[in-house]
């Protein structure tokens, strides 16, 4: 017979029947050990996903609008492309937001262990609540996304790869101040 833990819902189910058509089990005692095992199992696949995700915060490492002390070439020249880099658990995530027809384009790479995973662009607030419906990218083979049509305000993305939540600072989409 196989451990109890190892059996399928269909398995358990009968399992439950047989114990409760026998003249010996006390109806309270099949009682709690149904509700025990259903209050182990997780309610849907999505809820056992979550209980599984590491919630991470990234750290922006490079901004190419936060003016250097003293750079030279390439990075002294000023740009409507703003340039982002942040770190999280071994993957460097390369952001880049440009205008593009009125809006602007966010694209990005990620780079480290991840083969796949969904990119997640919500509308921030001043008072730290976000805006429901979120715009979804998902990552080609090589890592690479692209949101276009966005508009200038203030977000926050989150990087769903490999049982981890990455959340990165919140980006401010716009033109160039200063």
């Amino acid at each position: 017979m196989k451990p109890v833990n190892r059996l399928s819902e269909d398995e358990f189910a009968q399992l439950v029947q047989r114990a409760a058509a026998l003249p010996d089990a006390p109806t309270a005692l099949v009682r709690a050990a149904i509700g025990q095992w259903q209050a182990a199992q997780p309610s849907s696949l999505q809820s056992a996903a979550q209980e599984v995700l590491r919630r991470v915060t990234a750290l922006l490492s490079f901004d190419s609008w936060v003016p250097a002390p003293h750079a030279f070439g390439v990075r002294a020249v000023p740009s409507d492309t703003r340039h982002l880099l942040f770190t999280a658990e071994g993957r460097d995530i390369d952001v880049r937001i440009a205008p593009a027809a009125g809006h602007f384009a966010l694209t990005g790479q990620i780079l480290g262990p991840d083969e796949s995973g969904v990119v997640e662009l919500t509308a921030a607030h001043d008072d730290g609540t976000e805006t429901p419906g979120a715009r979804v990218a998902t990552l080609d083979p090589l890592g690479e996304f692209r949101l276009d049509g966005i508009r200038r305000g203030t977000y926050v993305m989150t990087l769903r790869l490999s049982g981890d939540e990455i959340v990165l600072p919140s980006i401010d989409v716009g033109e160039r101040r200063g």
